[in-house]
């Protein structure tokens, strides 16, 4: 019992001291993966109605990107932690400030965002609308989040569905 509530209290340890944006971490996850790709053939996601606070850009980062490389792709000094391993980062800046960012966990939530134009995992708020769809890389199932106006860029990625039954998770 005793190494089950240090495991708890470690995972809140974790988990509770991160300073990622869980309630947000959630309702990306929702708007990814739930429900139905729309006629175009894809989900459209507006980030601007999935968070709950004010923010002028967002930036997306990879993982162990450090302190450094973040501060330098904001303007100004990160003084948070480095992308975790297997991890990647939305951050989200108003008015030279970080409003909030997301952590996610790649392994278990396999959002691959792709650049788009000169925006190179920058995107402005007013730009900040996203295609959304499942496709087969090897034997797994990835998400693609992309700008809107450059899903055409990849649209030939939807045509490769994973086989029913054959489609793993990252590992």
């Amino acid at each position: 019992m005793l190494r089950y509530t240090l495991l708890f209290a470690f995972a809140l340890l974790l988990f509770g001291c991160s300073g990622s944006n869980q309630e947000l971490n959630q309702k990306l996850r929702a708007a990814v993966t739930e429900g139905e790709a729309g006629a175009e053939g894809y989900k459209t996601i507006r980030m601007a109605e999935l968070t709950d606070f004010d923010w002028d850009v967002m930036y997306y980062f990879q993982p162990n990107e450090d302190k450094k490389a973040i501060s330098d792709v904001i303007g100004f000094k990160w003084e948070g932690a480095e992308v975790p391993e297997n991890h990647r980062r939305l951050l989200f800046v108003k008015d030279g400030e970080v409003a909030s960012y997301v952590d996610y966990y790649y392994n278990d939530f396999p959002l691959f965002v792709y650049g788009c134009g000169d925006d190179k995992w920058i995107y402005p708020k007013s730009r900040a609308t996203f295609a959304s769809f499942k496709y087969c890389s090897g034997n797994q199932e990835v998400y693609a989040f992309i700008p809107e106006p450059c899903v055409d860029n990849i649209r030939l990625l939807m045509d490769n569905p994973c086989p029913e039954g054959e489609a793993a998770t990252a590992e």
